[in-house]
């Protein structure tokens, strides 16, 4: 069952599903946002060296992220008046950026590479590899935002991409008061 689900969210993450076709489940929502919280609060430790944050101003600042995901896509739904998509919609949107997230570990397990003392060469190497790489998880994951959003709302290709830019300047916004 469990690789029936992946494969669905998948499928919307490669942009051959909408989230209409994914599971209208508020036990799934629940777990998937559980899941998404844990996985961030993950990679923002890894990312933290010098331990500035704690592990509790992470977990808030991950449940107002997670707030910032529930209230922004609400109120879209609620503007379009398609409210009764909200569980699969941001049950798609979280588990799509589950997904990117799963990407980016690797990543951000070998960044502290780049603090060592390594040859210059390598560093500049795999420093543009390194950016290259975000970048394209970055504009995968802001084009399968825009996707979930156009079937989702059933709006334009522009009006989809105003969405998704709208939900990175909120989370964006949200997460930096912390």
């Amino acid at each position: 069952m469990w690789d029936m689900l992946f494969k669905r969210y998948w499928r919307v993450c490669i942009f051959k599903e909408t989230p209409a076709n994914t599971p209208y489940s508020h036990f799934l929502l629940g777990l998937v946002a559980f899941l998404f919280l844990a996985l961030i609060i993950l990679q923002w430790y890894i990312t933290d060296v010098q331990k500035e944050f704690k592990l509790i101003t992470s977990i808030f600042a991950g449940l107002s992220l997670l707030c910032s995901y529930f209230i922004y896509t609400f109120v879209l739904l609620k503007v379009y008046r398609k409210t009764n998509r909200f569980a699969q919609t941001l049950t798609a949107l979280l588990v799509s950026h589950l997904i990117v997230h799963i990407f980016a570990m690797p990543l951000l397990l070998v960044a502290p590479i780049f603090n060592s003392t390594i040859n210059p060469t390598f560093v500049l190497f795999f420093g543009i590899l390194y950016l290259i790489l975000t970048l394209v998880l970055t504009v995968w994951q802001f084009l399968i935002t825009a996707h979930i959003y156009k079937h989702a709302l059933e709006v334009d290709n522009l009006a989809s991409i105003l969405a998704s830019v709208g939900l990175l300047a909120c989370n964006i916004l949200t997460v930096s008061f912390w």
